[in-house]
């Protein structure tokens, strides 16, 4: 009974877990564009950069633009989902020189929780950062298991969380609600980016 337990964990684990390695720094690039467009149109157009084949959340908050992009994909073996979410205050958008220095702290922060999360798919070694992991049981009309996991570094530097998520189910692939702490902004939506930034 043991052997069988173990053999369909086994069976299970093979089916589920993509073990490729996943790359942040395509999405982190993604999400400096839309930091970029803001800061020229001084709005956000509710389209996806060019060269950004991702999904894109864009919110406004006290501090600042926290921007979320994702990508996915469904194969035989199920689904998965890379999301990759920064922040920015409205003095960063709103100033050229600090836009550039910020884009270069987020592509480093993106490049280091990279290999973070690499780590923990072959070896669950989290390196220098933190991780929090869930997993879900889907019953009804939808079945199978969801495993949902945050990477983020261990330190007080810009906010830079990743969420790769995957599963065995067949549903379509839902957006990475876990990293929205708001509505997104419409389409159109004029941003006042010279507010100033207490932070």
């Amino acid at each position: 009974m043991q052997y069988l337990f173990w053999l369909t964990t086994l069976f299970v684990l093979t089916i589920c877990i993509p073990a490729q390695a996943v790359e942040v720094r395509p999405l982190a690039d993604c999400t400096i564009k839309v930091f970029r467009d803001i800061n020229r149109s001084r709005a956000w157009s509710g389209k996806a950069p060019v060269g950004c084949p991702a999904g894109i959340h864009v919110e406004q908050r006290a501090s600042g633009i926290f921007v979320t992009t994702w990508n996915s994909g469904n194969s035989e073996r199920g689904w998965v989902r890379l999301s990759f979410s920064a922040a920015l205050g409205f003095s960063e958008i709103a100033d050229g020189q600090s836009l550039k220095k910020a884009g270069h702290d987020i592509t480093t922060r993106a490049a280091r929780i990279e290999r973070c999360l690499n780590s923990i798919i072959r070896v669950n070694d989290p390196l220098e950062c933190r991780d929090h992991a869930t997993k879900s049981y889907l019953v009804g009309e939808e079945t199978g298991v969801e495993y949902v996991r945050q990477v983020w570094l261990d330190d007080s530097g810009r906010h830079s969380v990743v969420e790769y998520a995957y599963g065995d189910s067949s549903a379509a692939v839902s957006p990475p609600l876990e990293l929205f702490s708001g509505a997104a902004l419409p389409p159109g939506t004029k941003l006042n980016i010279h507010v100033l930034d207490n932070q």
